[in-house]
């Protein structure tokens, strides 16, 4: 890298460095450490690039425990970076939800007289909410508020100020804006009686002061009792509109919200008459600031607008529908916590020259690490990686070079911090000295080195003291440098690159290196140019009249590119060097092919093929058969050719009604060489049908699948008998013979002997 000075030295590339060795013989002294080592700058004298990254604090992510009571959800904790203008330093941030995290959860109910009964039915949920609280976590607090509207007009009638339900035929409280009833206790006890002592109230309108009495919850954290590592959760229960900054001069109260607190011993919102309402963004900044979530249960004729209120904070709020009588909040808050815990977000507070990007998959959600800083529907328990890369952009005005970043979780007291130092190129300490000849030397005896850098003498300027200031007014390098920066016409600056990094700015005037010219060497040198087609301008080769194309080799005649029709190119197109380059999307030699509609040179030679197969089928010849089969671009007759079997790329469809009347299609392929066309026709002849051979044909096809039909019954019957006989086979030699033993057979039979016996007791007849 040959840059003239150190600062631009080490700018160029992290891996560039920069000798201030004055014993260095070499003339560039802009390489990188290796090679200035090589070529004996002395180690010492090397100044250069040196990010640092060191993690500080690492202490294991690990759940909720009562030992320590502090749970950790972020790694690592805190960060060193020594930052390089335009190095990218990445740090691997973890996250995981801890187990049993402390939850602060605060009730800020609407009181007005349209939610008595849901009243009714938190005081009665008192151990159900316990249980509810104890599966998601071991370590939860209770709190509750009211709010109902600003006790004046228009909000509420002078004449039912002390009574606003008399409307309605009902006694009640008097109108209070907000009221904070109890503060943030494990005693569940507490919670139920603290709601069932809230007094309902009412106001005159759907609209009420929730907004005020929320930003009284965020800003009054010792009154509320929040706790720094707890998860803090308001629920805002309601069923009207919410009046928002601006109403409060229907009131005639003009006086914009300080979002300071305003309760008094009694938990009474003092500032309610004084201050108008709070916008919403100011709401917003105050929870992300003070990491409180807030989770709207809102019924469902007014949930669309509350959906719309959270979109503009989402990463902490969360929106359900609360049935009428308020029944399903257990459901609700418990829905609504897992929600928030499944989510995470990071945020910083990097000034504008430090630039910061965070890359997940999200715990394998993605294949692939996403540009992204949040995840959502995360496991609980799982290990969430943030890869956040810190880029150094510009070095701050004020010259400040020591900064501290936070990288917090948004809805969480989680947080990294990162001591950030910037580095400052070549913090040079030498001491000069002006008459060293060794280094006068090098700056041509019209200077003095100087941290590596040439100190020119009075008269003289440029990285070696070589340019003489008399005849240019210019005084510094810089200046020079400024003359070999290209003009940016459009903000009317210069280029940030000298000579284009193409070649060697001397004097003010750029030395180009080969390949390049131009003033600036902006410019390629032209190649394979021919002198007598072109002239070379700024890289590029402008043809000379009558020649065209990348290197002016074709001729501009267009004839080649015309068609048939006599069209150029079909009007589809432009002719470049002899050939068509049709417009999309069309195709062809002549883009002559649309391939959604037509194709010009097949409408073109219809006429003429038809002409010829009605001639060929004897309907007769065409009158115009000369003039329909030439070309309108050198009236030259078409060759044409009947053929059986049609071998072309593009086939056209001619359909006509021949002389028997029945319509016949045929197909026809086209060539144009040198402007002769050729047509090879694949003619089709129709002839109508010989009905009696057509009776015939089917009368004996019909009788053969009849015979087949009676074939093929005849032997399946055959192949089924042959199988039952086989399978009776089978069977009767499997058989087991049995008697009956109480069975006589009623026949005698005897049997006359051949000889009788001698024995009497064989032959009773025996003597």
């Amino acid at each position: 890298m040959h840059a003239d000075s150190c600062e631009r030295c080490l700018g160029a590339h992290l891996d560039c460095a920069w000798c201030t060795d004055k014993a260095y013989q070499v003339r560039w002294r802009c390489f990188a450490r290796s090679q200035l080592l090589k070529f004996n700058c002395s180690e010492n004298e090397i100044y250069e690039n040196q990010p640092v990254l060191d993690l500080l604090q690492e202490r294991p992510l690990k759940d909720y425990q009562t030992s320590d009571d502090q749970a950790v959800q972020v790694t690592p904790q805190r960060a060193y970076l020594k930052l390089v203008k335009g190095n990218t330093q990445s740090i691997k941030l973890r996250y995981r939800t801890a187990r049993n995290n402390p939850l602060d959860l605060y009730v800020l109910m609407d009181l007005t007289w349209t939610m008595r009964d849901d009243k009714e039915t938190l005081e009665e949920l008192g151990t159900q909410l316990t249980q509810t609280l104890r599966n998601l976590t071991e370590n939860y607090r209770l709190g509750f508020g009211s709010f109902a509207d600003k006790p004046t007009m228009p909000m509420v009638l002078p004449q039912f100020k002390e009574n606003p339900c008399a409307l309605v035929g009902a006694v009640c409280e008097p109108t209070y804006g907000y009221r904070h009833q109890l503060s943030l206790t494990e005693d569940i006890r507490a919670f139920t009686a603290a709601v069932a002592g809230s007094k309902i109230t009412g106001n005159l309108d759907n609209l009420e002061g929730g907004l005020d009495a929320l930003m009284q919850v965020i800003v009054c954290p010792k009154e509320i009792g929040w706790q720094q590592q707890a998860r803090k959760v308001v629920i805002l229960v309601t069923d009207g509109f919410m009046h928002l900054a601006g109403d409060g001069l229907l009131a005639g109260i003009i006086e914009r919200n300080d979002r300071q607190c305003h309760l008094n011993r009694a938990g009474e919102y003092t500032g309610s008459l004084e201050y108008d309402y709070p916008s919403l963004e100011e709401v917003y900044r105050e929870l992300l600031r003070r990491k409180i979530n807030v989770i709207f249960a809102v019924t469902k004729e007014v949930v669309s607008t509350y959906r719309e209120l959270s979109a503009l904070m989402k990463e902490i709020s969360y929106v359900d529908i609360l049935s009428a009588d308020s029944s399903n909040i257990l459901e609700l808050i418990k829905k609504s916590y897992e929600s928030l815990i499944k989510r995470t977000q990071f945020d910083d507070n990097s000034p504008d020259f430090i630039h910061l990007e965070y890359y997940t998959d999200c715990a394998g959600q993605f294949p692939t690490l996403r540009k992204r800083n949040y995840c959502n529907n995360l496991s609980l328990g799982k290990e969430i990686e943030f890869y956040v890369n810190v880029t150094l952009k510009e070095y701050p005005p004020n010259g400040v070079l020591t900064h501290k970043i936070r990288v917090e979780e948004t809805s969480l007291n989680e947080y990294m911090e990162l001591d950030v130092e910037l580095q400052r190129p070549c913090p040079c300490q030498e001491e000069a000295e002006p008459q060293s000849e060794e280094g006068r030397f090098q700056c041509l005896d019209q200077g003095y080195l100087y941290c590596g850098m040439c100190v020119c003498d009075e008269g003289w300027t440029g990285t070696y003291c070589m340019c003489p200031t008399d005849h240019t007014n210019i005084t510094t390098n810089e200046a020079l440098l400024l003359q070999c920066r290209e003009p940016n016409p459009d903000d009317g600056g210069r280029s940030a690159q000298v000579c284009s990094n193409r070649g060697e700015c001397d004097c003010g005037s750029c030395n180009c290196d080969p390949g390049y010219t131009g003033d600036y060497c902006e410019c390629r040198e032209c190649q394979d140019c021919d002198e007598d087609r072109a002239d070379c301008y700024c890289g590029k080769c402008v043809c000379k009249y009558g020649w065209s194309g990348n290197r002016c080799n074709c001729k501009e005649d267009t004839d080649a590119c015309l068609g048939p029709t006599g069209e150029l190119c079909s009007q589809r197109g432009t002719c470049d060097c002899g050939e068509c380059s049709c417009d999309d999307p069309f195709l062809g030699k002549f883009c002559e092919i649309d391939p959604e509609k037509d194709n010009k040179l097949c409408q073109f030679y219809e006429p003429c093929v038809t002409c010829l197969i009605e001639q060929r089928q004897g309907m007769g010849a065409c009158d115009n058969l000369s003039e329909i089969c030439t070309s309108l671009d050198s009236q030259e007759r078409f060759t044409y050719s009947f053929v059986a079997e049609l071998e072309a790329d593009v086939r056209c469809l001619v359909r006509i009604v021949n002389k028997h009347g029945i319509q016949c299609d045929s197909y026809f392929g086209y060539q144009v060489i040198d402007h002769a066309n050729y047509l090879s026709i694949q003619a089709t002849d129709c002839e109508p049908l010989d009905y009696v051979a057509l009776f015939g044909f089917i009368s004996g096809f019909t009788l053969l699948i009849g015979l087949l039909l009676i074939f093929l019954f005849i032997w399946c019957i055959r192949r089924k008998d042959a199988r039952e006989y086989a399978r009776f086979e089978e069977e009767w030699a499997k058989r087991v013979s049995q008697e009956n033993p109480l069975y006589r057979d009623p026949v005698g039979r005897y049997v006359v002997p051949k000889a009788l016996s001698t024995k009497f007791d064989e032959n009773p007849f025996a003597s």
